[in-house]
């Protein structure tokens, strides 16, 4: 194929993921970029295969492949939303304005990730998605075995620049909370009255989870330097039974008001929510998804994550290199870092609309004071604006080593491999 044709289909790219997520031109302007891409462009040999439209239009089958079920309100339910709103907008008619047909398999063990990603590749699967940081070396596995098929993979990396270079059709892709917990964690330091906060974490040494945690705790304690944070672990990304009682022991025993949690249940919201119609004072947040239902008393506000425009942009680009054959639409993107997706709250829009922000945080709660509602406004818009970051220095560990020196911020990398914890925990888990 031309560079000429090649750097076109890429325009088209662009311009498509632009126009459908509603940022350039109309919603089937960009659909029908892609029909004329079609047209002018079919090369693929598995296209001749896939089933069409009334107007010629290939759908492209898209399997995701989930650790937990739909209904956990937490991270597998926000990611089935984010499938739900591909398929919404990259299909709105069958018949007609169609270009992908989307599956998914719940609740598969990380052991098992390669069987479930060669059964999707044998039930005619052309991109697989798979969305657990266990997934990963199955999901590659396969992308080896399968150069004429595209994958991505959520919360991974790449080993290596030899894994990187090999793996043309593989992905990698995260949208990282940390900043809304770091907006949660202010609002956390100053609606304690006891200055103890208590944190129940699937996994509490998981990198992921790390930056969640000192996000949070150095939120809290820029407003309120005698705040103290214990951390129960659960060993698991969906135990409500064990999250409920981790929680019930960081407030009876450990005198924790306000619980934060990365796990995928709302069942620390329910157990705040609980002492709140005792008549105790416990807060909570939501987590990926809006759990204000389970705590509407005790839900001060929450990080909301949506995936559905990444998986856009993602489909498009594998979308439109499937039909040409030209891997490049794909293996090129994003320019900074190819095939190494990571947006955040600097992806958002400074307006507040959490429903088509990638992250962002919940309407505070009525009980939370005009002045940290400002400040919290404050420091988002400047997260936003790509002026402030909760890993700004000086950032100094538990043993009060300095971490991020004095004005500078953590790279992506660094970021992602976090291993030590900031200044302020009272108890880890063993």
């Amino acid at each position: 194929m031309s560079t000429t044709r090649r750097d076109w289909l890429k325009v088209v790219a662009s311009f498509a993921t632009g126009a459908v997520l509603g940022a350039a031109g109309g919603y089937y302007a960009g659909l029908q970029s892609i029909k004329t891409a079609v047209e002018k462009t079919t090369t693929s040999p598995t296209v001749a295969e896939a089933p069409k439209t009334q107007i010629g239009l290939p759908k492209m089958k898209i399997h995701f492949i989930y650790v937990g079920p739909v209904g956990d309100y937490g991270w597998t339910y926000a990611h089935e939303q984010g499938r739900i709103f591909l398929e919404k907008t990259l299909c709105p008619d069958p018949d007609k304005w169609c270009i992908v047909e989307t599956s998914k398999a719940e609740e598969v063990k990380e052991e098992q990730a390669y069987s479930y990603v060669k059964n999707a590749v044998s039930g005619g699967a052309h991109m697989v998605i798979t969305t657990s940081y266990g997934f990963m070396d199955g999901t590659k596995k396969a992308a080896a075995e399968h150069p004429d098929r595209f994958f991505a993979h959520c919360s991974g990396y790449f080993k290596d620049q030899q894994e990187w270079s090999r793996l043309q059709n593989f992905a990698e892709y995260f949208i990282d909370l940390y900043e809304a917990y770091y907006l949660n964690g202010i609002v956390a330091g100053k609606m304690t009255k006891t200055n103890r906060l208590g944190y129940v974490a699937a996994f509490p040494k998981l990198p992921e989870i790390i930056r969640h945690m000192n996000a949070f705790l150095i939120g809290a304690r820029e407003v309120n330097p005698n705040v103290q944070m214990d951390v129960v672990g659960l060993g698991a990304w969906y135990a409500p039974e064990n999250a409920t009682r981790a929680a019930q022991a960081l407030v009876d025993i450990n005198g924790v008001d306000v619980l934060a949690f990365t796990e995928d249940t709302p069942a620390v919201l329910r157990v705040a929510e609980d002492y709140q119609k005792q008549g105790k004072k416990v807060w909570s947040f939501s987590h990926y998804s809006d759990m204000s239902q389970y705590g509407p008393n005790a839900n001060l506000t929450g990080q909301i994550v949506n995936w559905g425009p990444l998986y856009v942009e993602m489909a498009i680009r594998a979308y439109l290199a499937w039909i040409s054959g030209e891997l490049s639409i794909w293996s090129e993107w994003p320019p900074e870092r190819p095939r190494d997706y990571w947006w955040s709250m600097k992806n958002s829009y400074a307006y507040y609309d959490y429903k088509k922000n990638p992250t962002d945080i919940l309407p505070l709660n009525p009980a939370v004071p005009d002045e940290v509602r400002k400040y919290v406004e404050e420091r988002r818009r400047q997260i936003i604006e790509g002026v402030w970051d909760p890993f700004t220095g000086p950032v100094r560990d538990m043993q009060g080593k300095v971490r991020v020196p004095d004005r500078t911020r953590l790279s992506k990398d660094e970021l992602y491999n976090m291993d030590w914890y900031v200044e302020g925990y009272r108890q880890l888990p063993p």
